[in-house]
């Protein structure tokens, strides 16, 4: 810190700090807290992940609103020519479309039914790696809609405790998060 007019820096006792450095540690101290108080508040949010398998994945998930489904053990086929682990999934009170999920759930009861699951290795525009499944629904309840689109998690958490997600917005945490 220098005084006006002189080039000589003055020195400050050992342990103080200057206001402005003061004012911008607390500036940065705060928004790091925000974000820390929001992520403890909610949970952590879910990161991608290319640790974790399709052989981890098998087992029962619950997710918002009541909604469940379990992942049977993925074999190896090869559809349209491609080597692909695919599994069978049973959903219940599942919503038609899930990026239209609303605040209260799936609209009505929710769809109960049956289908495939895929585990999928995809790449960002950027060249990063994630991971995700794929869900195609066979069967279900005759009064409800079966979707008819396919419909993508991806896939987070460890190999141990997986967990997936429906990424709406890479800059938000998801706000649809299945754990086993």
């Amino acid at each position: 810190m220098t005084t006006h007019g002189s080039a000589v820096p003055t020195r400050r006792p050992s342990g103080t700090v200057s206001r402005k450095a003061a004012a911008v540690a607390a500036c940065a101290l705060a928004t790091l807290t925000s974000c820390t108080v929001l992520d403890d508040a909610s949970g952590s949010c879910p990161k991608s992940s290319t640790t974790v398998r399709a052989g981890d994945l098998h087992g029962d998930y619950q997710g918002p609103h009541g909604m469940r489904f379990t992942l049977g053990h993925a074999s190896t086929q090869y559809p349209e020519g491609r080597t692909a682990q695919v599994g069978t999934v049973r959903v219940k009170n599942w919503a038609t479309s899930l990026e239209e999920l609303g605040e209260n759930g799936p609209a009505g009861k929710g769809f109960r039914g049956e289908g495939t699951w895929e585990y999928r290795k995809e790449e960002t525009t950027g060249g990063e790696g994630f991971r995700q499944i794929k869900l195609d629904f066979l069967r279900g309840t005759p009064e409800q809609r079966i979707p008819t689109e396919a419909q993508y998690l991806e896939i987070g958490g460890t190999r141990s405790e997986p967990e997936l997600f429906v990424e709406s917005d890479p800059d938000t945490c998801p706000g649809i998060v299945f754990h086993r």
